[in-house]
């Protein structure tokens, strides 16, 4: 997160634990500070939007509003670091 600190995006958490408090503790501990929601049903609402099929999932989502990579596991992954790269550039063209 520090790394894109002044880049024009937002990251969204999708918890889909079932019990809201053990959800809130959770996401305390760990410092969540990104917004977070609580989702928990995983079949339904935005996992069931986006087909999730495992967690964690990240969905890079452009500024136009279009889901432009979609894995489990992104770090290191040069495919997500294109889509990354290439999301920012027309965000940043934008802002």
């Amino acid at each position: 997160m520090e790394l894109h600190k002044d880049d024009p995006f937002t990251v969204i958490g999708i918890n889909t634990d079932s019990d809201l408090e053990d959800y809130a503790k959770k996401a305390a501990d760990r410092d969540i500070t990104w917004r977070n929601a609580w989702c928990p049903s995983p079949s339904g609402g935005i996992p069931g939007a986006y087909s999730v099929t495992g967690f964690p999932t990240v969905i890079l989502v452009d500024a136009d509003g279009m889901a432009v990579w979609q894995g489990h596991f992104f770090e290191g992954d040069e495919s997500f670091q294109e889509a990354l790269a290439t999301a920012l550039e027309g965000a940043r063209k934008d802002a």
